[in-house]
């Protein structure tokens, strides 16, 4: 169970307030284009070559059905998109290879290179008789676009049919073509004709083989598909067997006959057409890559199992070495069946031919291919055998409509193969959560589809990990995918946006229904068609699109070629997406130990409830899973992403990645009562609530607040779906580009509501940050907080993307009537000053007092701003930015790093982290001079930004600072009781301070001059593995006699890129800052005009870990690091307090003498502790 917090941890809290109390007493007081996929590397895209082969024989003037000569003049087909069974087949080939070839959004310039050949080349096109030339011809291979595509266009235009069908001629001209030496004019060459080298070895080769009937006259090829003999593959790969016993894994392939058109395309696929001079090779796509080790087909009409392995099954190519993938298209019934044959039954789907009926006694040998020389009545066979053995489809077509579909296809298919492939630099952990007991790691996996998943692990005393035995040794994904897993009882609910009067209907189950009962008509048009509508096909009913969200997989075709009009949905490997920046969120029982009315009570009725894990992913939702074994018990879609969720279901999602619900989840313990702002005195009933409030990060604007206090099926508020209204309290997410409501043709109060409405969204934008926890309880955020008017709100900078740009500190009460405070930090206008793409970042709630009331917030914005929010009045009417509206500091930082000149904007947005100021300084001078407490608050921040697209690309130097806020509190009446106030300052504080001083207020400017900044530096060790922090010079030592010359101090990162993105701690209970900063993953840019087989680089994120003072920012007076391993920190580890560690997230664990740091590999280093103090957490996590 979760950690409570003990007397000392209420202590370690308290102290802030004793330090606040004290410094009542004089000289006591105290818009963004964002990413949409994690950095990854991309391979540069090649044009694949494709030959296209045309069978011009004299059957193709016949019609497509018969063997009657077919009319001339219909050339087209019916409106309908039907042909007139009249129509000649050559007439039917060119309207397809025309439609095809000129649809731009299919092919657009450059997306292939093709070259041609016809059989006979009876319309007299210039070399078109065959493609295996020395020689530049215009039908050789060059780059689909102008001339090249017109000449190909009036090739198919000229194309007339006679003489009978050598087919071999096709295949060994193409191969041949593709074996030619290397050259300008060579198919391999980077622009045939003009530049030969490079020649790239990854670029893709493809033959397309089109035939209206089985073939005759001259025959070649041998016997390359033989497998009774060792033939070994370029990749060491062992085909065939001379013991007939191991043969069984590659049978489909091969037949006992020579001269076949299936030899011909497994000599082409399975031999290097070049042995050498390319450069890079191909590889496989993730198709092959994220495929099963065998799949079993099913069974034969023995009864035996088909099953193939992953390198022998005919939907994949494994293929490392330059080759040609091969696809046939027959047409007519010469072309698609064999009378000689009949006992091989084909495919019974046919547009392509699929794999089943005699494809399994293939597999298995239960039947094999006949001898094609028998005649002609067979051969039709060697056309899907060839597209077997050459890793490619056959597609058997018996209509004019599916010729268009095969080439469109193919093609499809084809653009498809060699699309350039993301990958992940961070395909394990990407952050994690950890209690006492277990540690909940989140992952996601680009090459499996964007599959993601959460695993635990407890947590041993020695910081060593063991799976979860109550999970099995699975993951949330494998309990998600079980067999068993029911998704029509699966628990989702969503957001109805259906305007009822002056409100929406609010929470619902996120099922269909064919009135508004659930979402309203406008959310359900969003995502696709009523089933009822006209013209509702599979792919475009929005209730299909619905239950695969839900996860319904029964509609998923199959990577990269296998989707159909029966089944169009993009095929994933699992029912849970990634999850990527959103942060798991553990919630157990009550721990927050309020002392306020009814809170023990809640506690102990509470205490056996069932822990649980939230986090957001970007399949489209919030996903609630219990600790105990793994499975989901609730699932939450936000209104903002509603409208985007058709992309999840699109095959070309995989190479388009989105955020959906990529923001983080938190949840907090919260008073309701009738009467909000009640005294604390009063007696009413205090329904005490867990509530959740979760945001769309990069995946849509906004924030959803859900009630999770009863995770269980039975109760009130129970996890049940009767109880969708009373759970989602509420939801004012947004999608990143959604229009604003129109409320023009409402009336009255309804319209007021809903201009109001439409007011408040123009400050809510992307909402990125993670959570900002308690310093003395790392289980409890304080953004779920208690205000000074008694009522209870979640806190939250209004982030990015906002329609009026401008930072603003969002209030959103959840009490009441759960209305939204907003408090911008600006009155300027959308796009200038202050509110030009800028947005405020996660807040630090900051209770002076120790009354468990919010008092003052501090939060950055994007243009390097740190705010201050004053919330100490008991009217949120008075709150509003402190210092008369000015930050307290804006930060500025140089263009390289030891650049006096400071100009350059320095954005932030991880939390600042503050402690009181407990250091003493020296003024005036000789016989009155004295010694007085500096007072105030330090405020520490990094500054940089990792969310838009050109972030990790952006090396401008950034910094950690640590200002002076001066200012003193005062105590003042209320009619809720006592509170603090600023106090504006009194006494003579100039030119020496006396004992009635209390300083005024003051903002510190813009820059580290203005704001009179101490510099810090680092010295770098080991090629930057090692740092030591030390003072720049000696007049940038903050000590007691310098303190009066001094704000505070600033540290310029030293790595380039560096930056600080995740919020700062504090180490063992001290005033060391434990800082870990981040050079972001990042991958090159891609010339998209150079084709390359060489990925780009990509630079992994670095992480270092920073020990320095919040104080003074000098390194630790005690050695942490063992900088030399030998388990000792002494002077022989040179001062070092700067380490490079390993990505992503850290966990520290206090052991009696050590600290130490785990990381989500579960690697550790062991840190010393510092010297005993009154309160040490036992654990602290570090995002």
């Amino acid at each position: 169970m979760p950690r409570r917090i003990s007397a000392i941890s209420c202590f370690r809290r308290n102290l802030l307030a004793l330090s606040t109390i004290a410094a009542l007493a004089p000289h006591g007081v105290w818009a963004i284009d964002l990413v949409q996929a994690p950095p990854g590397s991309t391979e540069p895209y090649v044009a694949p070559n494709v030959i296209i082969s045309i069978d011009d024989s004299g059957s193709m003037d016949w019609q497509i059905t018969n063997t009657t000569t077919g009319s001339t003049s219909i050339v087209a087909p019916n409106p309908d998109g039907s042909w007139d069974t009249r129509a000649k087949r050559i007439n039917v080939l060119k309207y397809a290879l025309n439609q095809t070839f000129t649809d731009t959004s299919l092919l657009p310039d450059k997306k292939i290179r093709i070259a041609w050949q016809a059989l006979w080349n009876n319309g007299g096109s210039p070399n078109a008789k065959s493609v295996d030339s020395t020689s530049l011809n215009q039908n050789s291979m060059q780059v689909l676009q102008g001339t090249h595509r017109t000449d190909f266009l009036n090739f198919v235009k000229n194309l007339k049919a006679s003489n009978g069908t050598p087919s071999h001629l096709m295949f060994s001209q193409a191969d041949g073509y593709m074996r030619r030496p290397l050259g300008i004019n060579s198919p391999w060459a980077a622009i045939p004709g003009t530049t030969g080298a490079p020649y790239l070895g990854c670029r893709r080769n493809y033959h397309i083989m089109f035939t209206d009937g089985r073939w005759n006259g001259s025959v070649s090829g041998g016997s390359k598909d033989d497998n009774t003999k060792d033939v070994i593959l370029p990749d060491g790969t062992v085909y065939g067997s001379t013991s007939a016993a191991t043969r069984p894994n590659n049978q489909l392939y091969s037949d006992s006959y020579s001269n076949t058109l299936a030899d011909w395309a497994f000599y082409s696929w399975s031999t290097q057409l070049q042995s050498s001079g390319l450069t890079g090779s191909p590889q496989p796509n993730a198709d092959y890559r994220q495929a099963p080790a065998t799949e079993n087909f099913g069974k034969d009409l023995a009864g035996n199992d088909a099953i193939l392995n992953r390198y022998w099954n005919p939907r994949y190519d494994p293929a490392t070495w330059p080759h040609m993938v091969t696809f046939t298209i027959g047409i007519s019934n010469d072309a698609t069946t064999w009378p000689g044959a009949p006992s091989i039954v084909g495919a019974s789907q046919q547009v392509p031919f699929g794999y089943d009926n005699s494809f399994l006694d293939l597999v298995t040998g239960n039947k094999k291919w006949p001898d094609m020389g028998i005649g002609e009545n067979v051969r039709a066979l060697d056309l899907w055998h060839a597209a077997l053995n050459g890793r490619g489809r056959f597609y058997a077509v018996m209509t004019g409509a599916d010729l268009e579909k095969a080439f469109r296809e193919i093609i499809g298919t084809i653009n498809t193969s060699t699309e350039p492939d993301l990958t992940s630099t961070a395909t394990s952990g990407s952050n994690n959560m950890v209690n006492e007991v277990g540690k909940y790691t989140g992952a996601y996996e680009p090459k499996n589809a964007w599959k993601g998943y959460v695993t635990a692990e407890t947590v041993q005393k020695d910081g060593t990990t063991v799976p979860d035995p109550g999970w099995g040794g699975k993951s949330t994904a494998d309990l998600l995918d079980d067999p068993s897993f029911n998704v029509n009882t699966r628990l989702v609910f969503s957001w109805s946006d259906k305007w009822d009067t002056t409100t929406y209907q609010g929470g619902v189950p996120f099922k269909w229904a064919s009135d508004e009962t659930n979402l309203s008509t406008a959310q359900k048009a969003s995502l696709g068609l009523e089933p009822t509508a006209t013209g509702v096909t599979v792919a475009t009913n929005g209730e299909n699109r619905l239950n695969y969200i839900r996860g319904d997989r029964s509609l998923e075709g199959i990577d990269p070629s296998g989707y159909t009009t029966a089944k169009p949905f993009r095929q994933r490997k699992s029912r849970q997406g990634d999850i990527i920046n959103s942060v798991v969120w553990y919630t157990g029982t009550p721990a927050s130990n309020y002392p306020l009315t009814g809170y023990a009570h809640f506690t102990s009725a509470n205490a056996t409830r069932p822990a649980m894990i939230y986090v957001g992913g970007n399949d489209g939702m919030l996903h609630g899973f219990a600790v105990a074994d793994g499975t989901e018990k609730i699932a939450y879609v936000p209104r903002g992403v509603i409208a985007s969720l058709p992309l999840l279901t699109d095959p070309a999602y995989n190479g388009g990645h989105r955020f959906f619900v990529d923001g983080s989840p938190m949840t907090g313990d919260v008073g309701i009562r009738a009467t909000p702002d009640a005294l604390d005195t009063a007696t009413d009933t205090v329904d005490w609530r867990t509530l959740l409030v979760g945001t769309l990060g990069a995946g849509g604007k906004g924030y959803f607040v859900l009630d999770v206090t009863n995770p269980t099926p039975s109760g009130s508020t129970s996890f049940t779906e009767s109880n969708a209204q009373q759970l989602v309290k509420l939801d004012r997410s947004r999608g990143s580009s959604e229009a604003a409501p129109d409320c023009a043709a409402m009336t009255g109060s309804e319209k007021t509501t809903c201009l109001k409405t439409v007011d408040e969204d123009k400050d809510i934008g992307n909402i990125t940050a993670q959570p900002v926890l308690d310093q003395s309880n790392p289980m409890r955020t304080t953004q779920i907080t208690r205000l000074n008017n008694n009522r209870w709100a979640a806190v939250l900078g209004n982030g990015y993307n906002s329609t009026n740009q401008r930072p603003v500190l969002l209030i959103q009460y959840l009490d009441g009537d759960r209305e939204l405070l907003r408090i911008p930090a600006t009155s300027d206008a959308a796009g200038t000053g202050n509110a030009n793409d800028n947005g405020l970042s996660a807040p630090r709630i900051v209770d002076l007092n120790g009354d468990g009331r919010a008092d003052v917030v501090y939060a950055g914005d994007n243009l390097g701003n740190m705010w201050k929010f004053d919330l100490t009045n008991v009217s949120d009417t008075n709150w509003g930015v402190a210092f008369s509206g000015q930050p307290l500091f804006t930060a500025r930082g140089p263009a390289t790093l030891g650049s006096s000149s400071r100009l350059n904007v320095q954005p932030i947005t991880a939390a600042p982290t503050v402690r009181p100021n407990d250091r003493t300084m020296t003024v005036g001078s000789g016989s009155t001079a004295k010694t007085v407490s500096v007072g105030g608050m330090m405020v520490a921040f990094g500054t940089g930004r990792n969310a838009a697209q050109n972030d990790q690309n952006n090396i401008q130097v950034q910094t950690l600072y640590s200002v002076l806020d001066n200012t003193h509190y005062q105590i003042v009446s209320t009619t809720l009781g006592d509170r603090l106030a600023v106090h504006p300052g009194a006494g003579t504080c100039s030119p020496v301070p006396a004992a009635d001083c209390v300083p005024v207020p003051k903002a510190l400017g813009t820059g580290v001059t203005t704001a009179k900044l101490a510099a810090q530096t680092i010295t770098e060790l080991s090629g930057g593995a090692f740092g030591t922090v030390d003072v720049s010079n000696v007049t940038n030592d903050l000590n007691k006699g310098t303190w009066a010359n001094f704000n505070g101090w600033y540290l310029d990162f030293p790595a380039i890129g560096e930056r600080l993105l995740k919020p700062i701690e504090f180490f063992d209970g001290s005033n060391i800052l434990t800082v870990y900063s981040q050079v972001p993953a990042k991958g090159s840019d891609v010339d998209p005009n150079v084709e390359s087989c060489q990925s780009t680089s990509v630079d992994g994120e670095r992480q270092f870990r920073t020990l320095i003072n919040i104080m003074d920012g000098k390194r630790p007076t005690v050695q942490l690091v063992d900088k030399n391993g030998d388990g000792l920190y002494n002077a022989a580890d040179v001062n070092v307090s700067r380490v490079q560690v390993s990505k992503g997230s850290h966990t520290m664990i206090t052991q009696r003498n050590t600290v130490m740091d785990i990381d989500s590999k579960n690697n550790k280093e062991m840190l010393a502790r510092m010297p005993e103090q009154s309160l040490r957490p036992s654990w602290r996590q570090t995002k």
